[in-house]
């Protein structure tokens, strides 16, 4: 068996595959000419206890030799050009994300050589290759953990009105912002953010905006309700953001263990 399941210079395979031909009629019981305990090697000794290996045995052993070094330097050479953006990219102190990009960037090799050169039977060899795509579309959706938090906010964000923020600028400079708004009548209907908000309708005075008594209170009310229901819904999107996140690594972990000894070929 071959080191790499890509095909090797017609030359050296002509010599490989006329050095190491046999017939596995060979291995029936009727052919044993000896039997003893002991190791592999063993079998190469004489009457005397010495070695006698044959030199069409040394010949494959060294042609076999010659073609792993030629696909240890093939393969040196050619992923210094596939791996050379995921090298670039990986840095000594990244956790999760430098391992993500490996293990992305092999799969992927995995793929297009198993499409290329697999020899499995059909059927297996297209199962080995979807769950192997499914693993990179997952490893995918984990190298970017903030990605499932902005998908479900966004859809939550599509079924409300577009609100403004309380921007506040500081004398030492910087600035700031929280809360959430909707114009009404001259000023602003909302809620601020942090610890012991205020809510209600706010209109600038002297500079800053305060809280004064509502030209539609009915109105206000209704928006300070809606903005309780945006937030309320923001908070289960999180929360379905977090589930979503370990759906995807408990699909992983199953991938994983299911098929990482079968991505061979």
């Amino acid at each position: 068996m071959l080191k790499y399941s890509q095909p090797v210079d017609s030359k050296i395979g002509e010599l490989i595959e006329k050095s190491s031909k046999h017939d596995d009629s060979d291995y029936t019981k009727d052919k044993i000419a000896m039997q003893l305990m002991g190791k592999l090697s063993d079998v190469f000794l004489d009457r005397n206890g010495k070695k006698r290996i044959s030199i069409g045995l040394r010949l494959r052993w060294k042609i076999r030799y010659i073609s792993d070094t030629y696909y240890d330097l093939k393969c040196a050479i050619r992923n210094h050009f596939k791996w050379h953006k995921t090298l670039k990219q990986i840095r000594p102190w990244e956790g999760h994300d430098g391992l993500i990009k490996v293990m992305i960037t092999h799969l992927n090799d995995y793929i297009d050589s198993e499409e290329k050169y697999g020899h499995s039977e059909e059927n297996f060899r297209r199962n080995k290759i979807a769950k192997a795509r499914e693993t990179v579309e997952l490893l995918e959706r984990m190298s970017d953990p903030d990605e499932y938090s902005r998908i479900r906010t966004k859809e939550v964000d599509s079924r409300y009105p577009d609100y403004k923020h309380l921007v506040s600028r500081y004398k030492g400079g910087g600035c700031g912002f929280s809360g959430r708004f909707i114009p009404q009548g001259n000023g602003w209907a909302g809620k601020e953010g942090g610890k012991n908000p205020r809510e209600g309708y706010f209109e600038l005075i002297d500079g800053r905006y305060q809280l004064v008594d509502s030209p539609d209170k009915n109105e206000t009310d209704r928006i300070l309700a809606e903005i309780d229901r945006y937030n309320e819904d923001t908070s289960k999107a999180y929360h379905q953001a977090e589930e979503d996140s370990i759906m995807v690594f408990d699909r992983l972990c199953e991938l994983l263990k299911e098929n990482l000894y079968s991505w061979w070929d």
